[in-house]
């Protein structure tokens, strides 16, 4: 923690004399001035709206990419055919930037549609990948014995599977949970939404606020590591009811 204070006060030294030195505001504000603007935002309205839209969007394209990804990640570790089939898509969808998928999407579907389906595109293989590599690095043991009983599918993922693979998925949470939120603001910006973060930081770049863009991104900055904290209080709940149990 003392390493952490230590580095934030030498980072606010030197951004602070490069300022000075600068003296031009639509280059590089000081720090007083991006802290004073943060802290006006807390009573704009405006602040409140554009951090939930975000959020919001940002969730729903997380949890579709996090039940899909590992549906189809626990199958295709269970069917080497269906394996075949899905790995090289999730490999496309990885290869793609998120330029392409904005400048295909909005000609096929409107700006909200479109952003949550980038959203989607840009974290699921992240956790088809993980979700895998926890299926195939199950003991055959382990595997024989869950075939032995022949439970339902259903009974096998809920109970065996994803007990099984828990830490794999955990750690792709970890992973895009703070990529979300930063491919959520960018695609907010290309596709012009009427409120978001992404919104925000396009009026301010066509005002050249550079205060503003400097305190918005220390916002999404602290809303990364809060999402990163709670995800590790998550994991720490969720390990210790599997130890209780």
């Amino acid at each position: 923690m003392k390493r952490k204070l230590i580095l934030i006060f030498a980072i606010l030294v030197l951004w602070q004399m490069a300022s000075g030195m600068i003296q031009k505001e639509v280059i590089l504000p000081y720090p007083g001035d991006v802290l004073q603007q943060m802290v006006a935002h807390l009573f704009q309205q405006s602040f409140y709206i554009a951090v939930i839209s975000t959020i919001i969007r940002v969730m729903i394209g997380f949890f579709l990419a996090l039940s899909i990804g590992v549906f189809l990640g626990i199958l295709s570790g269970l069917f080497s055919d269906f394996r075949q089939y899905i790995q090289p898509l999730m490999t496309f969808f990885q290869t793609i930037p998120q330029i392409g998928y904005i400048l295909i999407l909005l000609v096929w579907f409107s700006s909200h549609i479109a952003l949550l389906i980038i959203i989607f595109l840009m974290l699921v293989p992240t956790f088809y990948f993980n979700t895998l590599q926890g299926m195939l690095h199950i003991d055959s043991d382990l595997q024989d014995i869950i075939q032995l009983y022949h439970h339902s599918f259903l009974y096998n993922l809920r109970y065996a599977y994803l007990p099984l693979i828990q830490g794999y998925i955990l750690s792709a949470i970890q992973t895009t949970l703070p990529l979300g939120l930063k491919v959520g603001v960018m695609t907010e910006i290309f596709v012009s939404t009427q409120y978001g973060i992404g919104k925000q930081l396009y009026l301010a770049r066509v005002q050249i606020d550079m205060t503003s863009i400097f305190a918005w991104v220390l916002w999404m900055v602290l809303m990364a590591f809060l999402m990163i904290k709670l995800s590790d209080i998550l994991i720490q709940f969720i390990q210790k009811k599997n130890h209780s149990l």
